[in-house]
């Protein structure tokens, strides 16, 4: 078995570091290993493993045992979802502001890492889309009408996001019963653990595609492109966000677009 990193070597960061360089750091190493940004193999897994350091010294109750104990003060006490649950609005806050998401598959953090804790089987909401527009003086001071062509992940239109070849649909997971989850428990010196985990079947969306879409192989969505005209208001400065509502990313099974 393979022994867990030091998550403060994980994060690049002294021991006394304080919340702000912790956060400092997790949001460099996310910038550089987020699948969205890096498509090295082994992008995910880092990814993953910079996240799940984060999760825990950000929480001051988990850094304390952690600091103590080392690792087995956290798996003796904590389930992985345990670990991510108070971390994942932060973590996803931390992605939006470099405009990605859930691996660019739709739903939050928790749900690509965990299954959220729930059934997977509906729709999920789609991850937000980031559009940096340069403008000149004028046009800010004056504002204008822009028409975009901007890439997006869109929900399958042969399927509809199902994932399934028309004409079929997909099965209940036969290992987790559709929950998406597995759990197992282990005796330890402090006592009995049950501990949940994704299910290794499924991929903890609770469903089996024996039949794939052959236009999205399966995923639901496809990459496409949408065409926006955006009116930008007079007096914009550096900086300034617009929000343009349901033009996000398609959500995982037909969920929606979100932005």
């Amino acid at each position: 078995m393979a022994t867990k990193r030091d998550y403060y070597e994980i994060l690049g960061v002294d021991k006394k570091a304080s919340a702000d360089d912790i956060k400092t750091a997790y949001r460099k190493l996310a910038m550089q290993y987020h699948p969205d940004r890096n498509k090295a193999p082994d992008a995910e897994e880092k990814f993953k493993e910079i996240s799940e350091a984060y999760a825990v010294l950000e929480d001051q109750t988990k850094r304390q045992q952690y600091d103590q104990y080392g690792h087995a003060g956290i798996d003796m006490r904590y389930s992985q979802e345990d670990i991510f649950r108070g971390a994942a609005p932060d973590i996803e806050d931390i992605l939006r502001d470099f405009g990605v998401g859930g691996f660019g598959r739709g739903g939050s953090i928790f749900d690509v890492f965990f299954g959220g804790g729930e059934r997977r089987e509906g729709p999920r909401r789609g991850s937000d889309i980031l559009y940096e527009l340069p403008i000149d003086f004028e046009e800010a001071a004056s504002g204008k009408t822009v028409d975009l062509e901007i890439p997006r992940i869109e929900t399958c239109n042969v399927c509809h996001g199902s994932g399934a070849r028309p004409g079929t649909s997909p099965k209940t997971c036969p290992s987790c019963r559709g929950t998406g989850q597995v759990s197992r428990t282990q005796n330890t010196p402090f006592g009995r653990f049950m501990t949940t985990s994704t299910c290794g079947t499924c991929r903890g969306i609770g469903k089996i595609i024996d039949a794939p879409c052959t236009t999205c192989h399966g995923s639901g969505t496809v990459q496409g492109r949408r065409k926006l005209e955006v009116k930008i208001p007079p007096g914009v400065d550096t900086g300034s966000r617009l929000r343009v509502p349901g033009e996000g990313e398609a959500g995982g099974k037909g969920g929606p677009s979100v932005s």
